[in-house]
């Protein structure tokens, strides 16, 4: 009896493995796991991975329809904006505008965590385990531009520079007629996302780095108390563009 039970959790045991995969694609390579996996393991194995500059690196969920929910929950509110303003306004165009870019993006659910080889072979914090499920890894070129999207007259990218913050990078635009004049996101190459003030009330002097988007939000008095959790939403899903 002892012998059967022992061969019948063996069994279970191997069913219970034979379950687990862990897929990452870099680059078009697959990399395949038939069980748990550490992230220094799979970047320890990628061929094609940056030697000096981590910080554009980042790893994606496939399958994970939250994101798109996410989008069609914005757009949905946007849609409902837009009819509330006469055809032709600047309102009208700009918030159109705004909604076809966001229609256009194409996402991925990038995971809130440091991508970093060497980080995660020392430091066990940084170094976490997938159990299942399917992943791409994004390496970038260090990037030299800053860009700033959003409520702008048009998107613009400009050669980053050394000390120079955030407010001075949108001083150097047109703004939209209904940009927010008071904050700004503040989305780094890294994933983090920080929303500061940009007024001379409020003004955060933070220096953004290489890489990074500065999105400019939809001015909430003109919507009044709708439009500060849509601009969280926005900035919060651009996280997610690949």
């Amino acid at each position: 009896m002892l012998r059967v039970l022992c061969m019948m959790l063996g069994l279970l045991s191997y069913s219970a493995t034979a379950d687990i995969a862990v897929t990452f694609n870099v680059a078009g390579q697959i990399y395949t796991f038939d069980r748990p996996v550490r992230l220094a393991t799979v970047l320890s194995i990628v061929e094609q991975k940056p030697t000096q500059y981590w910080a554009n690196a980042a790893v994606y969920q496939l399958n994970a329809p939250e994101i798109e929910q996410q989008r069609a929950d914005i757009l949905q509110q946007l849609a409902a904006l837009i009819r509330e303003q006469s055809k032709g306004s600047a309102e009208y165009r700009q918030l159109s505008a705004l909604y076809q870019e966001i229609g256009s993006w194409q996402l991925m659910r990038r995971l809130k965590l440091i991508v970093d080889y060497d980080q995660a072979r020392l430091n066990p914090a940084l170094n976490p385990q997938f159990n299942t499920g399917e992943y791409y890894i994004r390496f970038k070129q260090r990037s030299q531009v800053v860009r700033l999207t959003g409520m702008v007259q048009q998107a613009t990218a400009l050669p980053f520079k050394t000390g120079l913050t955030v407010t001075d990078y949108i001083d150097s635009v047109d703004l939209a007629a209904n940009a927010h004049r008071d904050i700004a996101y503040l989305l780094e190459p890294d994933g983090d996302v920080k929303k500061l003030g940009i007024a001379y009330w409020n003004r955060q002097f933070v220096k953004p780095m290489p890489g990074s988007e500065i999105f400019i939000p939809l001015q909430d008095e003109l919507f009044f108390d709708r439009i500060g959790p849509l601009n969280d939403k926005i900035a919060q899903l651009m996280m997610h563009r690949m």
